[in-house]
């Protein structure tokens, strides 16, 4: 397999690098200034009520999820292009990196239903940011 018709993958593995770094900030951000043990005051029995109102006490919230959801989304599409391409361990990484993110995301959304008190599930969200992290770089090992 010749080494150019890994540059998607590169590109991706970067932007998703550069995006976890600002996650990353975010995150730290909203642990640093966020309001903790927050209560939502008004009976929201609906997900999407009860997320917009924890969004407008702690408006950094949004950009953090919505990088997440971005890069889920480039973990997809570099197992699509490992697989594409016939690299079984590219696309092993891939996966793998794609259940950190994931496993990241749904702890962020329990931390945020525990009113961002929950230690463990904080932790859990830190594990799958630096798996991630460490995925990428074992990615660009193999392809570069």
């Amino acid at each position: 397999m010749q080494k150019r018709q890994w540059w998607p993958v590169v590109i991706l593995v970067i932007i998703q690098f550069v995006l976890l770094v600002l996650q990353f900030i975010i995150g730290m951000f909203i642990n640093l200034f966020a309001p903790m043990n927050i209560s939502v005051t008004q009976n929201n029995y609906f997900m999407m009520g009860y997320m917009m109102e924890v969004f407008i006490q702690v408006p950094a919230l949004f950009p953090h999820m919505f990088i997440g959801f971005i890069t889920g989304i480039i973990s997809l599409i570099m197992v699509l292009l490992a697989i594409l391409n016939g690299k079984t361990l590219v696309a092993i990484l891939a996966l793998l990196n794609g259940f950190l993110i994931l496993t990241a995301g749904i702890a962020g959304i329990y931390f945020v239903l525990s009113g961002l008190s929950n230690n463990a599930l904080s932790f859990l969200m830190s594990i799958g940011f630096i798996g991630a992290v460490a995925v990428d770089f074992g990615i660009l090992y193999l392809v570069v």
